[in-house]
């Protein structure tokens, strides 16, 4: 269940930092867009897709194939919480099965070692050590 959420994190937050390096490359005259930090857009924590994509060695086939599956699932968790008319639990649910989905769609895309790598690398969580990232002021914190 932790790697699920994990792992539902790291491709959301690959597929909002990823999008726009995808879609738009700078003209000449232009200055090159700023990249976004790990944190990428809303400040959510996780790799993007280029790190992913890195990591597993995706080709650029793949990378076009799983860009517009992270853009959908990362809609979908958008409007889930978005929809006010759902309670904590309901959200958690379908960000649940939207996660599964997800992956299942990722993974149909990778060969069986990328997959055993992708497993690794949502092991390993956000912050590369297997462990969710604290909230600063929770009780606990040093």
């Amino acid at each position: 269940m932790k790697n699920q959420l994990k792992f539902t994190s790291l491709l959301l937050t690959a597929a909002l930092a990823a999008l726009p390096v995808l879609n738009a490359q700078p003209a000449e005259n232009q200055a090159p867009a700023r990249e976004r930090g790990p944190g990428g857009p809303g400040g959510r924590g996780g790799p993007n897709l280029q790190m992913i994509a890195e990591e597993l060695g995706l080709s650029a086939d793949q990378k076009a194939k799983l860009a517009p599956v992270i853009k959908h699932q990362a809609e979908q968790m958008q409007a889930i919480r978005q929809d006010e008319s759902l309670s904590r639990e309901q959200r958690m649910e379908k960000a649940r099965g939207i996660r599964e989905a997800g992956r299942k769609d990722i993974e149909a895309v990778l060969t069986p070692e990328q997959v055993k790598k992708f497993d690794d690398l949502r092991a390993r969580g956000p912050r590369g050590d297997g462990e969710r990232p604290r909230k600063e002021g929770k009780k606990g914190d040093k």
